[in-house]
């Protein structure tokens, strides 16, 4: 029985998140929709896109069963192609998309880091703009309280 470890782009913490959300098999990975792929802790679209190509590429390279396959390509030739044309997915190369995986998955990572690296940015300037604010507030009680000092 094939592994969700099988699928390139999928290792074992991945595989153990997956089958946290019932998807334990890569035909399961296959036929679920990239939007509830999305919903799943760690998938971007991107990513959701290629783990999803990904495992449809498996399944089409190691099944023996033709009743399984042929609606199978068919699925992945509607997701896949922008236009109504069939694409001939015995061509697939494995080792090019092993590669694109790997490399979205790294993309995927940069925006990540650099969204919380400027979150983390964002709050360290409203953390200063706050102080800022209290220190000038503080002052403003500072001479008020002087003024009414010179008054009396």
């Amino acid at each position: 029985m094939a592994k969700l470890t099988d699928v390139v782009g999928i290792g074992p913490v991945t595989a153990k998140v997956l089958a946290d959300h019932h998807i334990k098999t890569p035909e399961a990975l296959a036929a679920i929709s990239i939007a509830a792929l999305e919903k799943v802790p760690g998938f971007s679209n991107l990513r959701a896109k290629a783990v999803k190509k990904a495992a449809a590429v498996y399944l089409l390279k190691n099944t023996n069963n033709q009743t399984t396959i042929t609606p199978l390509k068919q699925t992945i030739a509607k997701e896949f192609t922008n236009q109504n044309t069939t694409t001939n997915l015995s061509s697939v190369s494995p080792h090019n998309d092993a590669e694109k995986i790997k490399n979205n998955i790294k993309k995927d990572r940069k925006k990540d880091s650099l969204k919380n690296k400027t979150k983390k940015k964002i709050k360290k300037k409203e953390k200063n703009e706050e102080k800022d604010k209290t220190k000038i507030k503080k002052e403003k009680k500072k001479k008020n309280k002087k003024k009414i000092k010179k008054k009396l």
